[in-house]
């Protein structure tokens, strides 16, 4: 048992690349604090950073609608991979500049001559170590971590959890065929002092068990509130920016997947229907 979670942890991390760039976001926007671009400068290039790292964290929470009893409990890893749009890799300037210029998503060799490239991304890949751990009383309780290196983020690490309270045992229906719970959760990232980010969730899912096969349907509507700080002294020591706080503007989401078990193994995916479209979903131990 102990050489397969290892091996889980190992996949996870074999899921994030890790050459290196000669540039990362922290000179980027070091760039656009020294050139003197600007607070609005900063919120545009960082908004849809801002609302993929807030739908990612709020999501690949859960696979079925039911607590886990106590003592009993799931690991292994979570990602969650997000889809940037095309109308989320430009912004159009305040800085007087003609036309749009890249967001961090972006065009890495804009046209537009002093415009801060991007990182030409299609997607943000997050995953994260994850435990299920259920408790008294229909609850169950979430943990989640990572702490790695993305080449062009940095060093980065996020942590969080939530509660889960089954709502199945109050519905007055025998043998009713769905499982119902709620569940809410908070998490953290930070990259150095540089950038640091929180994300409150809450969502109430569902699941029900397909007839011979060892698979559950599951799906979930989530809200998510979420916020990005973006600390411009830590970048440049005589920037007069302060810290500058960007609000993810993803809120709410509909998710639907497919969850299957076999023996002490659980693999799940769903897809997500939000601000950005996203795939979610883990590979699991079941105890």
């Amino acid at each position: 048992m102990k050489r397969l979670f290892v091996l889980l942890v190992f996949t996870m991390f074999m899921m994030i690349p890790m050459h290196s760039r000669s540039q990362t976001v922290v000179n980027y926007l070091t760039s656009i604090v020294s050139k003197g671009y600007g607070s609005d400068y900063v919120k545009g290039y960082m908004q849809p950073f801002s609302n993929a790292l807030g739908s990612a964290m709020g999501q690949a929470l859960y696979h079925r609608g039911y607590s886990k009893t106590f003592p009993r409990f799931d690991a292994g890893i979570s990602a969650v991979y997000i889809f940037i749009p095309d109308e989320a890799r430009s912004f159009v300037s305040p800085h007087n500049f003609q036309g749009e210029v890249p967001t961090l998503f972006g065009n890495d060799n804009p046209s537009i001559t002093g415009a801060i490239p991007g990182f030409d991304k299609k997607a943000l890949l997050l995953p994260m170590l994850q435990a299920n751990i259920g408790l008294i009383g229909n609850l169950e309780a979430t943990v989640r971590y990572a702490a790695t290196k993305v080449d062009y983020l940095g060093d980065l690490k996020l942590y969080g959890g939530g509660l889960k309270y089954e709502l199945s045992s109050l519905i007055p229906i025998p043998m009713f065929p769905l499982d119902f719970a709620i569940q809410a959760a908070y998490h953290k990232f930070t990259l150095g002092n540089i950038l640091d980010s929180g994300t409150f969730s809450m969502n109430v899912q569902a699941s029900a068990s397909v007839p011979i096969l060892p698979v559950d349907v599951y799906a979930g509507l989530g809200y998510d509130n979420s916020s990005l700080t973006v600390n411009t002294v830590e970048l440049l020591s005589t920037s007069t920016l302060g810290k500058i706080t960007i609000d993810g503007e993803n809120k709410l989401h509909l998710n639907a997947g497919l969850s299957f078990t076999f023996l002490f193994f659980n693999a799940h995916v769903d897809y997500n229907i939000g601000k950005y479209s996203s795939l979610a979903g883990g590979l699991m131990i079941v105890l």
